[in-house]
C-alpha cells in the first residue's frame, strides 16, 4: 500500500470487539499522529453535553447521534481539502454509512478496511455486558447481532472496494490473520482458516486465503 497517496482507513468489527481500545495499534506507522473518529465515543460526549442542558433522556440518542453525525462530516470534508489520511471507526452493516467511503473514494482517496472481528455473537454479548458493567454505553442484543451478521456480508459482497483488506482476532489482543492487497493475499496464518467468521462467513477471501497457505 502506498501511504503517499491519500488514504482513508476503515477501522470495522461487531459490537464489542474493541475497536476503540486498541484502533491505535492496527494503524500503520505512516499513520502516527492521524486522528481517529470514534462515533461512539463522539455521541457519547455529545450526550453528556445535552444531559448538563437539561435535554431529556428519551431525546439524548437522537439529537446526540445528530450533532456527531454532522461533526463527522465537517472533519471528514476538511480532511478531504487538505488531502490527509483519515480514519474512520464505523460499522458496515449500515448501507447509509457507504456514503462515507464513497465520499473519499469519489475524491481520489485509497480505502483500506481493517477488520477487528470475535469468534461468536455469544463474545460480543459477554463484552458489551462486561462493558456496560464497567460504565460503558448498552446495545441491545439484537442489534449485536445483526451487526455481527450483517458486517461480514457487506465485506463478502463489497471486498472490491477495498484497496487492502487487513483481518484482525480481536479474543484477545488484536492479532493480524490475513492481509489481502488488490485482492490477493500477501500474508496469512494458519490461525486464519480456525476462524468461522472467515471461512464461512467470508467465502471468498476464506477461498483465497486457503490457497495462499497451500
Amino acid at each position: 500500500m502506498d501511504y503517499s497517496k491519500p488514504t482513508l482507513i476503515v477501522i470495522c468489527g461487531p459490537n464489542g470487539a474493541g475497536k476503540s481500545t486498541y484502533i491505535q495499534s492496527m494503524l500503520p506507522v505512516e499513520f502516527e499522529g492521524i486522528w481517529s473518529f470514534d462515533r461512539d465515543m463522539t455521541r457519547v460526549q455529545f450526550e453528556k453535553i445535552l444531559m448538563g442542558q437539561g435535554i431529556k433522556a428519551s431525546e439524548l440518542f437522537r439529537q446526540a447521534t445528530a450533532m456527531m453525525e454532522q461533526k463527522l462530516l465537517v472533519e471528514m470534508r476538511k480532511a478531504i481539502k487538505l488531502k490527509d489520511h483519515f480514519v474512520l471507526e464505523t460499522p458496515l452493516s449500515h448501507p447509509d454509512y457507504w456514503a462515507y467511503i464513497d465520499l473519499f473514494e469519489r475524491n481520489g482517496y485509497q480505502i483500506q478496511l481493517n477488520y477487528l472481528c470475535l469468534d461468536k455473537v455469544s463474545d460480543c454479548l459477554a463484552r458489551v455486558e462486561q462493558r456496560v458493567i464497567e460504565g460503558g454505553h448498552y446495545v441491545e442484543p439484537s442489534t449485536i447481532k445483526g451487526v455481527y451478521e450483517k458486517n461480514l456480508q457487506h465485506i463478502n459482497d463489497y471486498k472490491d472496494t477495498f484497496a487492502l483488506i487487513e483481518l484482525y482476532d480481536g479474543m484477545a489482543i488484536p492479532t493480524l490473520l490475513a492481509r489481502i492487497e488488490n485482492n490477493e493475499v500477501t500474508f496469512a496464518t494458519k490461525q486464519a482458516l480456525k476462524k468461522n467468521w472467515i471461512r464461512k462467513r467470508l467465502p471468498l477471501l476464506g477461498g483465497a486465503i486457503q490457497s495462499f497457505l497451500s
